[in-house]
């Protein structure tokens, strides 16, 4: 899809600016967005880049509108989490485009931050969370060479204050089948009647999203959903039983055709209940493993047991499926209600 394209349906589905968003932004220094780059896990050079090309950027009216918007849509949205959230493609074709998710996360983070903070987030939390910025940057570096931010429309979900970063993992409140992440295909409403409190439209849970790199030994997991149960009680509340789930590529089954019983990817699969629907999921799961854009199967790399099983699969015709999982969350001592 060109950028072109991307910024149309980007434009028809955020705010329109009010003349504060604008002035505000258009008097953004070199040195505060310089300021609010720091610690963000960025390189030198990028944040260079990035602060050097700010003059540029802020003199195309067409970005300046976009930026905008996004600011907007974001502040608007910060605290509701049934906001949609839209998915678009990545900017490539020019620098602009690249960096545009950094002068949003520079614009919008110290806000964030405070949101985070009002709700009892602990500062290290935050700063892992907003941290999340430079690993984006490390994984658009590897997959185009350049300085940008891979899946930049993922931003918008930290910048949004619904997700944070808890040791392994990235927690996000979602509520089920109304928000965007929540997992689908989900039970349907028999099963739910079943099932009843907890897996319910609009029940509150919590979505488990897995970073690249992410520590899943056993006991790095304990570790993080103790912390997560504990920290997330206190700044998400609820009196309800409320579900953890999960929709990855790492939950089908298949892989322990593949993997040894003991390996890191099962031992997370098996803290979930699966559902039994699911979707193909070829091209998110090559990105995940391999981050090599527009490189034929055949060329791939097959350094390890599961890039090897990730191939043998496509190559014999086979699919890669995200599935669904779930585990309660909160533990069995939350009131039925």
């Amino acid at each position: 899809m060109s950028d072109a394209t991307t910024m149309t349906l980007m434009s028809d589905a955020l705010d329109v600016p009010s003349s504060e968003v604008l002035d505000r932004l258009r008097h953004f220094s070199a040195a505060a967005l310089r300021t609010a780059l720091v610690d963000r896990g960025l390189k030198v050079d990028e944040v260079a880049e990035i602060v050097a090309h700010w003059d540029d950027f802020r003199r195309d009216d067409v970005f300046v509108a976009l930026l905008a918007a996004l600011v907007a849509t974001v502040e608007r949205q910060r605290g509701d989490v049934d906001a949609p959230i839209s998915i678009w493609s990545d900017l490539e074709e020019g620098p602009s485009g690249r960096l545009l998710y950094f002068y949003l996360f520079a614009l919008c983070a110290p806000d964030t931050a405070q949101f985070l903070r009002a709700a009892g987030c602990p500062e290290p939390v935050i700063e892992r969370t907003l941290g999340d910025l430079g690993r984006h940057a490390d994984i658009h570096r590897r997959k185009h060479g350049t300085t940008g931010v891979d899946a930049g429309w993922w931003m918008l979900v930290t910048l949004r204050g619904e997700l944070v970063h808890v040791g392994s993992l990235q927690f996000h409140s979602v509520n089920l089948g109304v928000g965007t992440l929540s997992p689908s295909p989900w039970f349907g409403a028999d099963e739910i009647a079943g099932l009843g409190v907890g897996f319910r439209h609009g029940d509150p849970s919590v979505g488990v999203h897995i970073p690249e790199g992410a520590r899943l030994g056993r006991d790095d997991l304990d570790a993080t959903f103790d912390h997560a149960r504990a920290l997330l009680g206190s700044i998400w509340p609820t009196q309800q039983r409320r579900l953890a789930t999960c929709q990855s590529w790492m939950l089908d089954d298949h892989l322990a055709m593949y993997l040894k019983p003991d390996s890191n990817i099962i031992g997370f699969q098996r803290r979930f209940t699966l559902l039994p629907a699911w979707v193909d999921d070829d091209g998110d799961t090559l990105e995940f493993i391999f981050r090599r854009p527009g490189i034929a199967l055949g060329d791939l790399p097959r350094a390890t047991t599961l890039q090897r099983a990730i191939l043998e699969v496509l190559e014999t015709g086979g699919h890669w499926r995200a599935r669904s999982g779930w585990l309660d969350f909160d533990g069995l001592n939350i009131t039925d209600v």
